[in-house]
């Protein structure tokens, strides 16, 4: 703990590494978000959650002198950067424990990665772009050639703002995992050329869209980790000053109510069976499902103080 001259001391938290785990640098952007909110005459209720998100966080502080979050509150908006950050933890937990085990289940299994897209368009047409995007992947996923040798997916709906048109691009990102015929007979495998007309079909565009398909090549821990690299969280930080809040408008109305985050065949029946929660709008304060009791170690509240723009530890 850092104690300053006064003897109030601030929160210090530190990952396994060492790292610093940046509280308060999050906690300032989520009240940049709430002030854009407020400046685009959203909802009073909306502006106040985004501003009291993560006001008050409770810790286990264990013997090895490590912080354990054990109650917060979290506001859940798609863009708070406290929450993205939770959510990221919590989708790269959960995305290592379902490769782990789809790996032990399957174990001469490949993995593809696929990138899907579709036209930039215009902030007011994100949301029933995405909305068209998703039900294009539903089309393509069942189609008989995709199925045959699919074991299971993860996909993920990305959305990245181009400055230069003020455009946005939707895309979605697949981790597949297929069976090894996939690679060993030609009736099974399906060229980059192939994935461009069967996704320009799916879509009912008459344009071809660009896609990408490639395989992972690493063996052993290098696959895992280049799995996991893959399969980040979607959203990524935007500028969150008020010359921008036509892009954080866009977006949050892009994305309103629409699932990011899918899972399919045998991911999807191992992310039931180990009973992850919904990364998406589930809890965010357990991050994984560290069973560790909490009741060994000392109750640390740290509170959020608007005036010196950090956390200080209640005594």
């Amino acid at each position: 703990m850092e104690i300053i001259q006064n003897q109030e001391e601030i929160l210090a938290d530190k990952n396994s590494r060492g790292k610093d785990r940046n509280w308060r640098g999050r906690k300032i952007l989520s009240l940049k978000l709430a002030d854009i909110f407020e400046d685009l005459g959203y909802k009073k209720s909306l502006v106040e959650r985004v501003a009291t998100c993560g006001d008050v966080l409770r810790f286990i502080k264990k013997q090895d002198g490590s912080l354990k979050l054990f109650q917060a509150y979290f506001c859940k908006n798609k863009l708070c950067p406290m929450c993205n950050w939770r959510r990221s933890m919590k989708y790269s937990y959960q995305t290592s424990r379902i490769v782990d085990e789809a790996i032990k289940q399957e174990p001469k299994a490949r993995f593809l990665f696929l990138t899907l897209t579709v036209k930039s368009v215009d902030g007011k047409d994100l949301n029933s772009t995405i909305s068209q995007l998703t039900q294009s992947f539903d089309r393509l996923f069942r189609r008989a050639k995709v199925k045959k040798n699919l074991l299971g997916y993860l996909r993920s709906v990305e959305v990245t703002h181009n400055e230069d048109d003020n455009s946005y691009h939707p895309h979605i990102h697949v981790l597949m995992m297929v069976r090894p015929s996939y690679f060993q007979s030609k009736k099974d495998y399906i060229t980059q050329k192939e994935w461009g007309a069967m996704w320009s079909q799916s879509l009912k565009v008459s344009y071809e869209p660009m896609i990408d398909i490639r395989t992972v090549k690493e063996k052993g821990k290098g696959l895992r980790g280049a799995v996991l690299e893959t399969a980040k969280y979607p959203t990524k930080p935007i500028k969150l000053d008020i010359e921008n809040k036509q892009v954080v408008d866009d977006l949050y109305n892009g994305l309103y109510r629409k699932r990011q985050l899918g899972y399919g065949g045998l991911f999807k029946t191992i992310k039931k069976q180990l009973a992850l929660d919904d990364a998406e709008n589930g809890d965010l304060i357990h991050t994984s499902d560290d069973k560790e009791t909490l009741s060994k170690g000392t109750e640390i509240v740290a509170i959020w103080n608007a005036t010196k723009q950090n956390y200080y530890l209640k005594k």
